[in-house]
């Protein structure tokens, strides 16, 4: 029963988001971030050529042959924009996890224990928030040089204090509620208090916060590509090609600045709309605004 009731409970969300329009725009958004993940794990079924070798004239205009058109080595436009999905997504989800797996416990501790350890943290981790993320990221990834994980260290450390910040906020009010001042006075340990009470009242804010990182890191990993601090070419890379295409527009060879730029714009619109799907879904207060 206590299932079946859930299930119909969701389905009312649901319709309800789609009713004011807001399901509908989370729906697209998750059709957007499917469609890359398919290009992205299926590239080498999907891509016509192989995207770091020559396979036709310099700057061909889009054709039959090459539906994106070549680039000024003569590759292929098109395999290098469905090859770079893959690497754009892998940089995003492993920076989002490393800052996720950072932030979030740090800001459970800071906002549960408090006291001269909470002020420590929170003082290093709005330094850190006060650095523009861009140049923090520009910053380290100089250091660290080119590379996956390189890249996905620097933009991480750019996001962790967003998830410190927003978790260690909810720990600081959630903790003096009722059922955790009953949980502590029925001898439930720390670490059971912040797992089993704490923890899920936050949960929600991690899914939003973690869909709406993902876009920011994939933009972040474009603008470090675009300026030569991302990924070594010729690995396919949606910044470096943007780049790259951009200093034959006055050529009007258009085409290798349009289909990369497309790429990038419509993933992260594709997250930043799922993510705002997720948001209304998660807090009912904004869905009753509505």
């Amino acid at each position: 029963m206590r299932k079946k009731f859930l299930s119909e409970r969701l389905g009312e969300i649901i319709s309800d988001l789609f009713k004011t329009g807001t399901g509908l725009l989370t729906f697209i958004g998750a059709i957007i971030l499917i469609f890359y993940v398919i290009l992205a794990v299926f590239a080498p079924q999907i891509a016509s050529h192989n995207p770091i070798e020559r396979v036709g004239r310099t700057l061909t205009p889009p054709n039959e042959q090459f539906i994106f058109g070549t680039d000024n080595l003569g590759r292929d436009i098109f395999s290098r924009v469905i090859y770079g999905a893959r690497i754009a997504l892998t940089i995003a989800f492993i920076a989002v996890l490393i800052a996720a797996g950072v932030g979030i416990p740090l800001g459970l501790i800071s906002g549960y224990v408090g006291g001269a350890f909470d002020r420590v943290v929170t003082l290093i981790m709005d330094a850190i928030y006060s650095f523009p993320g861009l140049i923090l990221a520009i910053a380290i990834a100089a250091v660290l040089g080119p590379g996956v994980i390189n890249i996905s260290v620097s933009i991480a450390v750019v996001y962790t204090p967003t998830y410190f910040r927003v978790i260690r906020n909810q720990v600081s009010s959630i903790k003096s509620e009722l059922y955790v001042e009953a949980a502590r006075a029925l001898g439930a340990k720390n670490y059971e208090i912040l797992l089993k009470y704490i923890f899920p009242n936050v949960l929600p804010s991690i899914v939003v916060v973690l869909s709406m990182n993902l876009a920011d890191a994939i933009m972040t990993e474009a603008g470090l590509s675009f300026l030569g601090l991302g990924i070594a070419p010729p690995t396919p890379d949606w910044g470096f090609d943007l780049s790259n295409g951009q200093r034959f527009v006055l050529s009007r060879a258009w085409w290798g600045l349009l289909y990369p730029g497309l790429a990038i714009v419509t993933v992260v619109l594709g997250f930043s709309m799922f993510s705002e799907g997720l948001n209304e879904l998660l807090n009912p207060t904004i869905r009753e605004r509505r």
